[in-house]
């Protein structure tokens, strides 16, 4: 199941109409290890699009909870704004998430935008409490080979920014870094909207989110804003390669503050 709603609504707000229906290279730098995949081993980036406030969201979360340990797949979960005026405003939502996926829209030739909505390397998108269907991309995916190749090889936090040292291999000039800090778990008790009453654990919760355009072979730095108070503990750094005209994501790389 799923909720739309049309790309219109964005233009012409009081026209709203919701439809409630409810390869890559990997650095994984955890507990002070760091460990290289290779290309013929390649990861998977999943990006989950939701919101606290839609009802067909919490299974979608839960299922990429249960991705987001698996060593070959990157999780990231965006929570857009377009459910905040619908009587609960998710603390985790973000304009910029909504137009990330409108921007998906525009690729895949979407005449709506939905929640759950999952994005698998940027190339297929599908329900995102789909089980079946996930799975069977993820391993097709995974079987991909790429020349590209990402590699973080620092994290130094210094109050409120993180500073992230990387070398890029095999990059193509059209390719664009993403850089999201990301919260491993969080717990909200929802209070209103179609989800009142309910405790709902999000996985991977994008907080920051910063795009550098035309990236270079070579090693380089790159900062992004942390959350005030976060502790390193909860939270991961993720940088992916994306072709800047058909999204599709050619490596990856995680690491811990």
């Amino acid at each position: 199941m799923k909720n739309t709603i049309s790309l219109l609504a964005f233009l012409f707000p009081s026209c709203i109409l919701l439809f409630c229906t409810g390869s890559i290279s990997e650095t994984n730098k955890m507990e002070g290890t760091q460990k290289s995949g290779s290309p013929q081993n390649g990861i998977v980036v999943l990006e989950l699009f939701t919101s606290q406030g839609c009802s067909s969201c919490p299974p979608a979360d839960r299922l990429l909870g249960k991705y987001s340990n698996e060593e070959n797949v990157i999780a990231l979960s965006y929570h857009v704004d377009y459910w905040d005026r619908l009587g609960w405003k998710d603390p985790f939502s973000n304009a910029a998430f909504s137009q990330r996926q409108k921007d998906y829209a525009a690729i895949f030739k979407l005449n709506n935008i939905y929640t759950p909505e999952i994005v698998i390397n940027g190339e297929k998108e599908m329900v995102g409490s789909d089980a079946g269907m996930i799975s069977k991309t993820i391993k097709k995916a995974g079987q991909q080979v790429s020349t590209e190749h990402i590699n973080i090889n620092t994290v130094k936090v210094d109050d409120n920014t993180a500073t992230i040292n990387y070398t890029i291999q095999g990059g193509e000039n059209n390719s664009n870094l993403n850089i999201a800090l990301i919260q491993i778990a969080t717990t909200t008790s929802i209070k209103a909207g179609e989800n009142g009453g309910l405790k709902l654990t999000n996985y991977n919760v994008v907080r920051s989110f910063k795009t550098i355009p035309s990236v270079t072979d070579g090693t380089n730095t790159a900062s992004i804003d942390l959350i005030p108070g976060t502790e390193k503990k909860d939270y991961s750094i993720v940088a992916f390669l994306q072709n800047s005209q058909t999204h599709k994501i050619s490596a990856a790389a995680k690491s811990a503050l």
